[in-house]
């Protein structure tokens, strides 16, 4: 059974979120981002729809 470093390893840097990031890893995942408006806009919605999941 893979411990969970080995399994964050197999995550492309582009699908992981933030806490997952290792430091060295962090420009490239920042670049990676979608900063346009609608990227911008779709990152608020999944938030707001992951917080009304729970609360």
């Amino acid at each position: 059974m893979a411990s969970v470093g080995e399994c964050s390893a197999l995550v492309p840097v582009k699908e992981k979120k933030l806490m997952d990031v290792k430091l060295g890893e962090l420009p490239s995942w920042i670049l990676m981002r979608d900063f346009t408006p609608k990227g911008i806009a779709g990152a608020f919605q999944r938030e707001h729809e992951r917080r009304r999941k729970y609360h």
